[in-house]
C-alpha cells in the first residue's frame, strides 16, 4: 500500500508516516488499519493530510495503476525512497507502453536525491566553517 503524507509533519498512525510517499508492507498495513479505529486517527485521515493514490490500495502496487500521468508524476516528485523509485521505474519500463514523462520524472527524482543541487545540500559543521 502506498500512502502519501501531504503534511509537513511525521505522523504515527500504527506506523511512521513521513512527509512524502510511504510504502507499507503487509504487517504495516494491518497496524495502520487497526490504528484507524481510534477516532483521533480517523480525524487526521479525514483531513486530507494523507492520500492513498487510486489503484495503490493493495500491498502489491504498481505506478502503472495510476492512469493519469500527471498524478503519477506528482507521486514520483513526492517520493524520497530510492528503492521505491527504482520499483516505479521497473514497473513503468516493464509495461508494453511506458509513459516517457513518468520515466523522465522518475529518473530526474533519482538524480536529485543522489546528487542534490548545492543549495539543497545539508552542510556539515566542518563544511560550514
Amino acid at each position: 500500500m502506498i500512502i502519501q503524507n501531504k503534511g509537513d509533519f511525521v505522523r504515527h498512525i500504527g506506523v511512521r508516516l513521513i512527509p512524502g510517499t510511504n510504502h507499507l508492507n503487509a504487517a504495516e498495513i494491518i497496524a495502520f488499519k487497526e490504528a484507524l479505529e481510534n477516532p483521533l486517527n480517523k480525524t487526521v485521515i479525514e483531513s486530507d493530510e494523507f492520500v492513498v493514490p487510486d489503484g495503490l490500495l493493495e500491498e502489491e502496487q504498481s505506478i502503472r495503476s495510476i492512469k493519469a500521468w500527471q498524478k503519477a508524476v506528482e507521486l514520483v516528485e513526492d517520493t524520497h525512497d530510492l528503492a521505491l523509485l527504482a520499483k516505479f521505474k521497473e514497473d513503468e519500463g516493464a509495461s508494453g507502453n511506458p509513459r516517457p514523462v513518468v520515466v523522465t520524472a522518475i529518473e530526474e527524482r533519482i538524480e536529485y536525491i543522489k546528487n542534490p543541487p548545492d543549495e539543497d545540500r545539508v552542510k556539515d559543521k566542518e563544511d560550514a566553517e
